[in-house]
């Protein structure tokens, strides 16, 4: 059973790589224009925002040059802020 979940995984999982068709990345991206904090002011709702209001993404640059990612709401059934961190890398073509 496990193994068959594993190699399913694995299928799931190798169908998620690439760029699908017709999609192009931006060219002569600006990065230092994106830069910085941003205020959501709607969306779509995501499971990892749902119940959040006030949410704001912040974007900063790393010594190694990728991108820290600090999404950040306040849960209004907790009454507390909930934050999560991430990295962001640009991929070469």
């Amino acid at each position: 059973m496990r193994k068959r979940f594993l190699i399913g995984l694995v299928f799931l999982l190798a169908g998620c790589v690439g760029v699908p068709d017709g999609v192009k990345p931006v060219e002569k991206f600006q990065l230092e224009r994106y830069l910085g904090k941003w205020y959501e002011i709607a969306r779509l709702d995501h499971s990892f925002e749902r119940g959040l209001s006030q949410v704001s993404a912040e974007y900063s640059l790393n010594a190694d040059g990728s991108v820290k990612v600090i999404n950040r709401g306040f849960s209004d059934k907790d009454k507390k802020w909930k934050e999560a961190v991430g990295k962001a890398y640009f991929v070469k073509r």
